[in-house]
């Protein structure tokens, strides 16, 4: 069964299919065997190893959830015996600053930017990467750092990868503030 699944990361304790696999089919973690408990599809995880409930599922060598049910090795992993780690609430206060006054004696504030094509203007010539999912933070961190050693230029300021722990097994509006805030960075 070799080359129908793989673990990303050492640390992961799941696997990925990389074929669709049936319940009942062997697989080994370690040196140890297990069968698998159900089918999984392409590109779904399972338990490389017995994982507790509340204990932690890591994917990307990244915490991406918990369990919310003990789970056996060989045990799809999914929204059915998992759950966000971001379910608590964060306080925060929102104090907007008052306009001044817009009188006509003011000088007119000048910075040192540039026109883009799009008419609008911009500080930075930069490169962005922006996480779509936490479990990939490790990979884009790479790979600005690869593009900064490669492409440094006096008319360039460089890749900067934007770094998060959230997108993994979000749901609901957890995952659509996630989304609200990835795209208000993007447009930026």
């Amino acid at each position: 069964m070799a080359g129908k699944y793989l673990k990303i990361h050492p640390n992961d304790n799941v696997f990925i299919a990389v074929e669709k696999l049936k319940s009942g089919e062997s697989v080994e973690n370690s040196g140890i065997q297990f069968v698998l408990s159900e089918d999984i599809k392409k590109g779904h995880k399972f338990a490389a190893v017995k994982i507790n409930k509340s204990e932690k599922i890591v994917k990307y060598g990244h915490v991406i959830s918990a369990a919310t049910e003990d789970i056996e090795p060989g045990s799809w992993v999914h929204s059915h015996n998992s759950k966000t780690n971001l379910s608590d609430i964060i306080q925060y206060e929102y104090e907007p600053v008052k306009a001044g006054d817009n009188g006509k004696d003011k000088k007119i504030p000048v910075f040192l930017g540039y026109k883009r094509n799009n008419g609008r203007v911009g500080t930075r010539n930069e490169i962005w990467i922006i996480n779509t999912v936490g479990c990939v933070n490790t990979s884009a961190e790479r790979i600005a750092k690869i593009c900064n050693e490669k492409y440094k230029s006096e008319n360039f300021d460089g890749v900067y990868s934007f770094s998060h722990p959230y997108g993994c097994s979000q749901l609901g509006d957890d995952l659509e503030n996630t989304q609200k805030v990835l795209s208000g960075l993007m447009r930026n």
